[in-house]
């Protein structure tokens, strides 16, 4: 006897295996972040870590946690900054040989955070960034890499929400918090496409229908999946 199984919906996400965020874990590590506005100015506004090196780091951990919208957006700023296109290349396939030491430590610092949930990393790779950076220097990777983060779970979560309305919902995330994370991401990224067109010089249309095609062919071209920890 034949069994019929009810066909289950298909998703482009494949099942969806990306980090999110709670409405409430949102609020907590925002919270945890006012303590930081200081070095945050001294980052973004002040220039203390070189911007180009600040992209990197941030389109690194991006890219490790499978979020489209900010690798397209930290891909577009890190050129805006200065950073070459064969450069971010490598950093896209993670070539350590195109890549002078110092840097690629602090990039392998900033991912092995991510992937520890902001734990204890391996001592041999902290013993590496204490070498080739001051405290204030690691302070400032780490809080360029939390930020990341935060967005980058953000973006996640609105992802989850559509790929919940195509039939697949994320195991560990609820309708709410998706909607609530949602209307977040919706009112920051037009802020962020109106300030990569004026950085960059190009109108927003250009810039929208680039935002398009590289997010809609970006699960294609990645294998994502959750960070191990």
């Amino acid at each position: 006897m034949r069994i019929l199984r009810k066909k289950q919906a298909r998703s482009p996400f494949g099942g969806f295996k990306k980090r999110t965020l709670s409405a409430t874990q949102l609020g907590r590590r925002l919270v945890a972040l006012v303590p930081e506005l200081g070095t945050i100015y001294q980052v973004w506004l002040k220039h203390e870590v070189d911007p180009g090196f600040r992209e990197e780091l941030m389109l690194a951990v991006s890219r490790l946690n499978g979020c489209r919208y900010c690798s397209w957006g930290h891909h577009e700023w890190a050129e805006i900054s200065g950073v070459s296109n064969e450069e971010l290349a490598r950093l896209e396939q993670l070539e350590p040989s195109g890549f002078d030491r110092r840097k690629w430590v602090a990039i392998s610092y900033a991912r092995a955070l991510v992937k520890q949930d902001f734990r204890r990393v391996q001592p041999q790779l902290r013993r590496a960034v204490q070498h080739k950076y001051s405290p204030r220097e690691i302070r400032q990777i780490e809080l360029i890499v939390n930020v990341m983060d935060v967005g980058n779970r953000t973006s996640n979560t609105f992802d989850a929400l559509l790929s919940r309305l195509k039939g697949v919902p994320a195991a560990d995330s609820t309708i709410v918090d998706e909607v609530i994370l949602s209307g977040v991401f919706l009112a920051v990224a037009p802020a962020v496409v109106l300030y990569l067109s004026r950085a960059s010089k190009r109108p927003v249309r250009e810039l929208i229908d680039s935002l398009i095609d590289y997010t809609k062919n970006y699960e294609e071209k990645y294998s994502v999946a959750r960070p191990s920890k």
